[in-house]
């Protein structure tokens, strides 16, 4: 256990190492100026959930729930390697989010009973990422990896077959 979470630790500081602005030495150079965004564009920015969280979800977590709003489904996993995985859904790297994304759902993580964090859930194009919540409010926000990306995806794909197959 204390390798998967040294491993996880490497992993997520060298993702976020590698994601870092580089810093000039003094230099300035005249960058054309940004475009004014449209109001329904408007980027909104909150700090990622930092490597020593995640890691701690990681180790702790033992039950995680997913309750989607617009669809008749949910998801619950107790398998610890499911669980865990779900948590690697997590990318270090901060999301862009403007105010089109729509949430898809919430995913919790709990362990023996308690709830550890709650996200809301962004799987959209240019909208891929997890917004964390405490006290009902946005505290974090962290852009989701390819594999939770395809999960997802995976998830809505199966909920619409079998929308169409009721019918």
């Amino acid at each position: 256990m204390k390798h998967l979470l040294l491993l996880l630790s490497i992993y997520l500081g060298f993702f976020t190492a590698g994601c870092k602005p580089k810093q000039s030495s003094g230099e300035t150079t005249d960058a054309p100026a940004a475009e004014t965004p449209a109001a329904a564009e408007v980027s909104l920015a909150w700090p990622p959930l930092g490597n020593r969280e995640v890691a701690g979800l990681y180790s702790q977590a033992d039950k995680v729930d997913i309750i989607f709003y617009n669809h008749p489904i949910s998801v619950n996993q107790e398998d610890p390697a499911s669980v865990k995985n779900t948590t690697l859904y997590v990318s270090p790297a901060s999301p862009k989010i403007t105010a089109q994304c729509k949430a898809l759902g919430r995913l919790t993580w709990m362990s023996q009973g308690t709830i550890l964090r709650e996200a809301d859930i962004y799987c959209e194009p240019g909208c891929e990422y997890l917004l964390f919540i405490e006290n009902n409010k946005p505290v974090y926000a962290n852009a989701m990896g390819p594999a939770g990306v395809s999960f997802f995806k995976n998830i809505i794909s199966q909920a619409e077959q079998y929308k169409q197959n009721a019918k």
